[in-house]
């Protein structure tokens, strides 16, 4: 089993559209991602098809080169 850790920096270590495959395999089916109030893309999304129309396909076809980058993983426990 891999650790919380490595399935997170799976998610953005490598090419965005396998990034975006990866984190979805690991997601529950009615998963909730919420984007903050004041971004434009604000809201609350519950399931993969609603993450990916309004979260992923949006950045990928509005803005130029966008690409999400960490720069350092905590890890705390389980």
């Amino acid at each position: 089993m891999r650790s919380n850790l490595d399935v997170l920096k799976s998610t953005y270590e490598g090419a965005s559209g396998d990034n975006v495959t990866r984190l979805l395999s690991v997601l529950a089916p009615n998963a909730e991602w919420t984007e903050a109030a004041g971004f434009p893309y604000a809201g609350t999304y519950v399931g993969s098809d609603a993450i990916i129309a309004n979260v992923f396909q949006r950045l990928a076809t509005e803005w130029i080169d966008y690409r999400a980058e960490a720069r350092q993983y905590l890890e705390q426990g389980n």
